[in-house]
């Protein structure tokens, strides 16, 4: 090889990585912008669901604590501890956007990170949020309203302190007792 080959192909080969490293950084840079704009601003409480407005989209919940504590990945999924404005024992109401896609969509899951709902769906979302308990402690991950009116807070995620098989026996039961309504009202209609 000559001198000026072996030059023009360091200099190809120097020209595609540098394009490569350029892209990688271009590629990174939103995204890690992206993230710390979400870790920021995300935060998370202990509560009770109270009651859903389904004409508003809005869910009613009791604060039990406002930093979340134990459990197995709760302080990533949540945030950080909910703003000084919520009071433990107070009622908050949330934002909630029952259908769509995952990631625009409040999403209710498992402890084990499994969602309750995977249709997206308004159906779905009531039936996953029929499964979540109201004698025991859930968490909340929220963010600041963008809407400016209607609630402060925009609930993102609802997460579920129950193990896979809680869960299922959950689902299983109101399947059950959807089936027996099913069959009395038909009976009612038949006789």
């Amino acid at each position: 090889m000559t001198p000026t080959k072996t030059m023009m192909g360091t200099k190809i080969l120097d020209a595609r990585v540098a394009v490569a490293l350029l892209c990688a950084v271009a590629l990174l840079l939103p995204a890690t912008g992206a993230l710390a704009a979400k870790k920021g601003k995300r935060y998370g409480l202990e509560g009770r669901v109270l009651e859903y407005d389904q004409s508003k989209n809005v869910l009613k919940v009791k604060v039990v604590k406002t930093k979340v504590s134990g459990g197995a990945g709760t302080g990533r999924v949540a945030g950080k501890p909910a703003p000084k404005s919520i009071k433990r024992g107070s009622d908050i109401e949330f934002a909630v956007v029952p259908e769509g896609s995952v990631l625009k969509r409040t999403v209710i899951k498992n402890l084990n990170g499994g969602g309750l709902d995977t249709t997206g769906t308004k159906e779905g979302f009531l039936k996953a949020l029929d499964l979540v308990p109201k004698d025991k402690n859930v968490i909340f991950s929220f963010e600041k309203a963008k809407a400016k009116d209607g609630p402060k807070w925009d609930l993102r995620i609802i997460q579920l302190r129950m193990t896979e098989e809680e869960a299922e026996a959950r689902l299983k039961k109101m399947e059950e007792e959807a089936e027996a309504r099913d069959r009395a009202e038909a009976a009612k209609g038949g006789g």
